[in-house]
């Protein structure tokens, strides 16, 4: 190289190096770049880089003052490399004061360029236990993040990178000593000083924060457990209450009334075991409830009549299952008692012990993250949640009652997070809120492979309901879609005509009719056309627990939900 260029490069105001790309070793450097050769060797600089790319490096000094240089490395010709240097300077963006600002925040920061870190202030000594030049050039998921986040943190990644700010993530670290602290990101997307795309990610250490929830959590179970029990207290009086009924009715019930009237009496009994038991679960550590497994569906369909007990006459409680046999997730009978008690009696409270439930189970497929929850929603008819207050819902000790410890939502919460799961909530108000719970999914078993809506074309269908509004609506829809129906207000009208009738493909009967219960025309059905399908239509939920829910439709229904039902049994041939 020429003296007269030798001479231009050392006038310049930024530190220039040129290595070989052989040796990796430093064949020349101007006078400005004099001062930073020790460090540049003292961290490796010419060793970690890749001699035949062209990319950026970093260079940070912390002694005698901070200071922080970006190198661009660029061909000169097939044997040497040029290194530019650029120091932050008062005048440049992120420079001076700011720079000075970053190293002494709290926090950590990065510099993140094509998943590579460019930049980490000097927190990151402090609270991971790694040198600074130890971390710059590794990527940040795949070294530094928790390895169990890592699918999570990925996804976050690629909507940062389009341009999309996602606030509050968390994301766990891994230090230099294998220990795992929790941080929570904020992550965006700009450009650096040469208009190349750059994500600059703050995150801030919550490990402390979620160590205090447990605390919190101790707090309530010895100082607010009064709180607790005063609920429950309630909930018994309740149980001793129907009991007492039960009893006076018993007395001058007729002996073929006496055997129902115990069956109550004794379901009631066994709900106030039910109670006892949450109460008894209740100081169990979240281990031991991720290592069990609940079948949810069974688990609402033994637990209708104490929720309805709990809820009152005044409160309609309606259950959809949705399309399953059974779902199985974490958890057993009392944690799951506790968590839906809990919420019932807030919407009970909430409706002022008058309206209507909706519970529903269902499926949701995260395929971001590759994981399947069970959903569970209950929905209420109440007036709603203010959006200022339902912001704060989940907060410990936060009350919008005047004898309520303001725990219940934090705790329902915490344990539901305890298995991986989480919850979200919708409100609108003057009609009511729901929300929705997701857990993590063991198995299911769908009552039959999904259907495909059969057609109804020259189907025969027995169709028995005494309500008139219902009958006649379904006639009409059934019956464009193709089906034969006849249709019966009473049940003896249907036995009657039996002789007359084709044989039909499926039988839809009211449980409840006013001449005989459901399961009467039903066996009179079979005496006459054997095996015959039948869906039976009803709004008692308790019927669950003793018919198997593929061959009930709970009113109110949809009518899709009755086309696949009838689907349903087609299918089985």
């Amino acid at each position: 190289m020429s003296d007269l260029i030798l001479k231009a490069l050392d006038n310049l105001d930024n530190p220039i190096l040129i290595l070989n790309k052989g040796t990796g070793k430093i064949v020349y450097h101007n006078s400005k770049a004099k001062s930073l050769l020790d460090e540049i060797e003292r961290q490796g600089i010419c060793l970690k880089m890749d001699l035949f790319q062209e990319k950026k490096i970093l260079l940070t000094i912390d002694y005698p003052v901070p200071l922080i240089y970006f190198g661009t490395c660029k061909f000169l010709d097939d044997e040497n490399i040029l290194i530019s240097f650029q120091e932050f300077r008062k005048d440049k963006p992120f420079s001076g004061f700011l720079f000075e600002l970053l190293e002494a925040l709290p926090v950590l920061i990065f510099f993140l360029k094509e998943d590579k870190i460019i930049y980490v202030n000097r927190f990151v000594e402090t609270l991971l236990g790694y040198p600074r030049e130890e971390v710059i050039g590794k990527s940040l998921i795949k070294d530094l993040i928790w390895e169990l986040d890592r699918p999570k943190a990925e996804a976050h990644c690629k909507k940062v990178m389009k341009g999309i700010r996602e606030e509050g993530v968390i994301f766990a670290l891994q230090d230099k000593y294998g220990r795992i602290r929790n941080f929570i990101w904020n992550c965006f997307l700009t450009q650096d000083w040469e208009g190349d795309p750059i994500v600059i990610s703050i995150a801030s250490d919550i490990s402390e924060l979620l160590e205090l929830s447990q605390k919190i959590e101790k707090i309530h179970k010895t100082q607010t457990f009064s709180e607790f029990l005063r609920g429950l207290v309630h909930d018994f009086n309740n149980v001793l209450h129907t009991i007492q009924s039960y009893l006076k009715e018993l007395r001058s019930a007729p002996v073929s009334k006496m055997e129902g009237l115990l069956s109550s009496i004794e379901k009631t009994i066994f709900s106030w075991i039910d109670l006892n038991r949450i109460l008894l679960d209740y100081t169990k550590e979240s281990r031991e409830i991720r290592q069990k497994r609940i079948d949810i569906i069974n688990f609402f369909k033994e637990n209708l009549e104490t929720f309805q007990l709990i809820l009152g006459d005044n409160i309609q409680l309606y259950l959809d299952l949705g399309y399953y046999k059974s779902l199985f997730t974490l958890g057993d009978s009392a944690f799951w008692r506790y968590i839906l008690l809990n919420l019932l009696s807030n919407a009970k409270d909430a409706m002022e012990g008058k309206g209507e439930i909706y519970l529903s189970i269902s499926t949701y497929d995260d395929q971001i993250n590759n994981k399947k929850y069970v959903k569970l929603s209950i929905r209420d008819t109440g007036p709603g949640i203010p959006e200022d207050v339902l912001s704060k819902i989940f907060e410990p000790f936060f009350t919008t009652k005047e004898k309520g410890s303001g725990l219940g939502l934090f705790l329902v919460n915490h344990h539901i997070k305890n298995l991986e799961g989480f919850i979200e909530v919708e409100s609108e108000l003057n009609k009511g809120t729901t929300f929705y719970l997701y857990v993590p999914l063991v198995s299911e078993k769908p009552l039959c492979p999904e259907p495909t809506e059969i057609s109804l074309k020259d189907k025969v269908i027995y169709l028995v309901e005494d309500e008139d509004e219902i009958r006649e609506s379904l006639k009409v829809v059934l019956t464009e879609k193709g089906a034969r129906v006849f249709a019966f207000g009473k049940g003896e009208d249907l036995i009657n005509k039996l002789s007359f009738l084709e044989k039909p493909d499926v039988a839809l009967i009211d449980l409840n009719l006013p001449d005989m219960e459901g399961r009467e025309v039903v066996f009179s059905l079979n005496e006459v056309f054997p095996h015959v399908r039948v869906i039976y239509i009803t709004g008692d939920v308790f019927i669950l627990s003793e018919i198997p829910e593929e061959r009930v439709l709970l009113k109110p229904f949809k009518i899709e939900d009755l086309c696949r039902k009838i689907s349903s049994l087609l299918n089985e041939g």
